[in-house]
């Protein structure tokens, strides 16, 4: 990773496990500049920002900004992107723009989840867990040799608590009192690999997820609330229950139902001085939910996609080499939601793009890099506001067609100026994919069209291994542009709807650093600076980002008001730092480690307002302590969030309304490794 000219960081299994990344919500402080929330009032949708741009709108008719990658495949839907983490090989985060080999919707980023490959030795891990919250873990693994060239492996996970959260309302409906919040999850995984012999290759893989966790649920924040805690759900002081009340403390519809299921086959072979690769994956995806943002919520999600991906990697001996390719993604996408009118959206999406990255070794220490991609994409929509005012009005549904024709493209140069250090510079850019607002609230905010967001970004840094190797320092520049940055947001007479903000320009600071001191102490730690600002917005879109002049002096609306404000999701500065202890101890290993992780305030609204838009959270500590047996058996003790801070990273604008992260948890795992 020191002589890769890009900003990614990597995790492997064994760090994995120790710095208890237990599903992609775990990665909020291992990377610089991401953040990372469940979506508003779901289950198991991921709101991921890196470097101040992301996307929190999880309905059928939005493309993510930061795309997940799961073996290679691209997942189309933030909906069910919470992964549990469980036989992973590796995890790839890389910050900013795919635009090349990683084109589609990835203007912020990619997280890569790369499982292990069966092999060729019987073994597997049985592990179990039990914690506060009447937390219940299991999960197994078992890799099987079917013959010489054959192998299988099956994986399978159970995760289930109870809620952190009491719902007491009162009046008429104080008996729907109960705990909300429960986690309720099953995965298994099945792989089979072949290799037909040394130079070809291949492998499947189908897995399976249901979850029938409860979606996060809405709480008013301390100040507002009735006893000042954000785990309790009781109506605002002054309000009663009545027997069709929906408002905050009286709703209790909270319910969830996710299945997501989906195989891949990949085919790797040589081809003379090539290396050819064949990705195919299909995945469907369905859930039920009923929720409440800032008042009741109910969707059913139907979705399916296919994606086929080929690429050819020569292996020349020569200063130049090159990977060329082509990607076909398709996607069906059936979304019904009741948010006070009942909405029905189908989006059918087509993409093919084709793609040539190269590098052409210059010197044994200087490198150029450059590549393109070219996309087409064209995206059907239907959409219909079913309310019976406006079931069989014209002005209440959209039929529409778009294409989005665009070529990506970045160049770059690297030089190792000795073993130990290495310098580079680059250029890119990308796009995301318009689309339409799947709301349509009044005639004139129906379905309304959202068009392509294209960012151009300059990126300079330097990898340096210092001490034998024993630390290891990253630190890098960026400096992005954002054109027609995709915004969602209560738009004034329009409602809530989606639109483009001109120009925006995210520049930042991210420094990495890896220190092994002695054999059994190191220590790992980033941090991460921001600036993110608007620098170019019209009148409309002044009075849509400050919500009609809300934070503005005297509640009018001006292009001045909106230029100060900071973008969401966008701390000034993050960081962590985290340390290992290991040492042999008796008839195994002691392994001891330790975090802290600390950021600036931000805001989770556009208009950085109301008061409970501000996610402020105080320094946050993580800690495990485990023993491994030289046989194999192993017990750790876990806690996360250890001074136990109440704090948000979501709200919405009305009734003072929160989304709690976690407060303390803690847990004690048992396992055998054979």
């Amino acid at each position: 990773m020191q002589q890769v000219p890009a900003s990614v960081s990597a995790l492997s299994s064994l760090q994995i496990e120790q710095r208890q990344v237990g599903n992609v919500l775990d990665l909020q402080y291992q990377v610089p500049n991401i953040s990372i929330a469940t979506g508003t009032g779901t289950a198991n949708s991921a709101r991921i920002f890196l470097r101040g741009v992301g996307e929190d709108e999880s309905r059928g008719a939005v493309d993510p900004a930061v795309a997940i990658y799961v073996d290679g495949i691209y997942m189309g839907r933030q909906l069910g992107s919470l992964f549990s983490v469980v036989d992973l090989e590796r995890i790839e985060v890389l910050r900013g723009p795919q635009g090349t080999l990683y084109g589609r919707a990835s203007n912020g980023g990619a997280i890569k989840l790369v499982s292990k490959r069966p092999n060729q030795e019987l073994g597997g891990e049985l592990r179990a867990g039990i914690g506060n919250f009447e937390r219940v873990e299991a999960r197994g693994t078992l890799n099987l040799p079917l013959g010489p060239s054959t192998a299988a492996r099956v994986t399978a996970i159970y995760k289930g608590r109870e809620g952190f959260h009491t719902l007491n309302p009162n009046g008429d409906r104080a008996a729907f009192a109960r705990k909300v919040g429960e986690q309720d999850m099953g995965a298994w995984r099945f792989s089979l690999a072949h290799d037909f012999n040394e130079d070809w290759k291949i492998l499947f893989a189908y897995d399976a997820t249901q979850d029938n966790s409860d979606p996060n649920p809405d709480s008013a924040r301390p100040g507002n609330d009735r006893d000042n805690n954000i785990f309790t759900i009781e109506p605002l002081p002054g309000v009663t229950c009545g027997a069709a009340s929906t408002s905050l403390g009286c709703f209790s519809d909270y319910r969830s139902k996710i299945t997501s299921e989906g195989g891949s086959l990949t085919l790797d072979g040589k081809l003379g001085s090539f290396s050819f690769q064949s990705l195919t994956g299909y995945r469907t995806l369905k859930d039920d939910l009923g929720s409440r943002i800032g008042s009741p919520y109910f969707q059913k999600t139907d979705q399916d996609q296919f994606s086929q991906e080929v690429t050819l990697s020569s292996n020349f001996d020569g200063p130049l080499n090159f990977v060329a390719g082509a990607y076909l993604f398709e996607e069906d996408v059936v979304l019904n939601t009741t948010f006070v009118f009942p909405f029905r959206v189908a989006v059918k999406t087509e993409s093919l793009s084709g793609f040539l990255h190269g590098t052409y070794k210059a010197t044994d220490r200087l490198t150029a890099t450059a590549g393109v991609r070219v996309t087409k994409e064209t995206k059907d929509f239907t959409g219909a506001n079913l309310g019976a005012a406006f079931a069989t009005n014209p002005a209440f549904q959209r039929t529409d067609s778009r294409d989005f024709d665009n070529t990506s493209y970045n160049i770059g140069l690297d030089y190792q100026i000795n073993d130990t250090m290495m310098v580079y510079g680059s250029y890119a850019n990308g796009f995301k994919p318009g689309g339409w607002s799947p709301d349509c609230f009044s005639a004139t905010a129906c379905f309304l069209r959202v068009d392509e967001e294209e960012v151009r970004t300059i990126e300079a840094g330097t990898r340096l291994q210092l001490f034998d190797k024993a630390l290891k320092f990253n630190a890098t520049y960026f400096f992005n542009t954002y054109d027609g940055l995709q915004i969602g947001a209560t738009v004034p007479g329009l409602g809530f709807t989606r639109f483009n903000v001109a120009e925006t320009e995210i520049q930042g600071l991210e420094f990495e650093a890896f220190w092994r001191l002695t054999e059994r102490f190191s220590l790992t730690g980033n941090l991460a600076f921001l600036d993110a600002k608007y620098t170019s917005v019209t009148p409309p879109q002044a009075s849509a980002l400050t919500n009609a002049g809300v934070p503005c002096a005297g509640g009018v609306p001006t292009v001045a008001c909106a230029l100060a404000l900071k973008l969401k999701n966008a701390p000034d500065y993050k960081g962590f730092v985290g340390f290992n202890y290991t040492r042999g101890f008796g008839p195994g290993k002691l392994i001891v480690t330790g975090d802290v992780s600390f950021e600036d305030e931000s805001y989770s609204l556009v208009a950085n307002s109301p008061i409970n838009a501000l996610t402020k959270v105080d320094p946050l500590y993580n800690a495990r302590i485990a023993y491994e047996f030289d046989n194999g058996i192993s017990v750790a003790l876990w806690g996360q969030n250890l001074s136990d801070q109440e704090y948000w990273r979501a709200a919405s604008a009305g009734s003072f309304t929160t989304y709690a992260a976690p407060p303390r948890t803690w847990g004690i795992d048992v396992g055998v490794k054979f």
